[in-house]
């Protein structure tokens, strides 16, 4: 388990729930940690997370659990339309995303999500700390992320 003590200037979260789309958290965790970025998979709640096609996986945190913690410098959020309405049922979904904006952060959402999260005032304003996949394929927004999470 990863330490919450151990904070890094360059935090990262993939935030996950139930529904997750595997293909763009697999592939996007796997490329931040083979470059050395702090990256850390939050979930709903701390209990194995099911994806859209059954994997199963086990978030370093929970979302209750960052609280007191700073915030992340980038909070990337997946798709499906289940994920996201899932998170949204949170209130420290709504909490981690406003602090991590208020804090210069950034936040990432992929195609496959931004559905969902238009119906959230903080993403339905136009802002260029939340970047958009806008329809590029999963390795170059990924590589994108990376660019910009080494700037950070």
């Amino acid at each position: 388990m990863v330490s919450t003590n151990n904070v890094q200037k360059k935090n990262i979260a993939i935030l996950i729930s139930p529904g997750f789309s595997e293909n763009e958290v697999v592939y996007c965790l796997s490329q931040m940690r083979a470059c050395g970025l702090p990256i850390r998979l939050v979930g709903v709640s701390n209990s194995l997370v099911h994806s859209q096609h059954g994997l199963s996986v086990k978030p370093d945190l929970a979302l209750n659990d960052l609280t007191n913690m700073p915030p992340f410098k980038m909070v990337i959020i997946p798709g499906s339309y289940e994920c996201v309405t899932n998170l949204l049922t949170s209130p420290d979904f709504h909490a981690q995303t406003e602090k991590s904006i208020a804090e210069g952060g950034r936040i990432a959402v992929f195609d496959s999500a931004k559905g969902a999260l238009q119906q959230v005032p903080l993403f339905a304003t136009h802002t260029e700390q939340i970047l958009y996949q806008q329809r590029q394929a999963l390795k170059p927004f990924c590589q994108e992320l990376i660019q910009i999470a080494t700037t950070l």
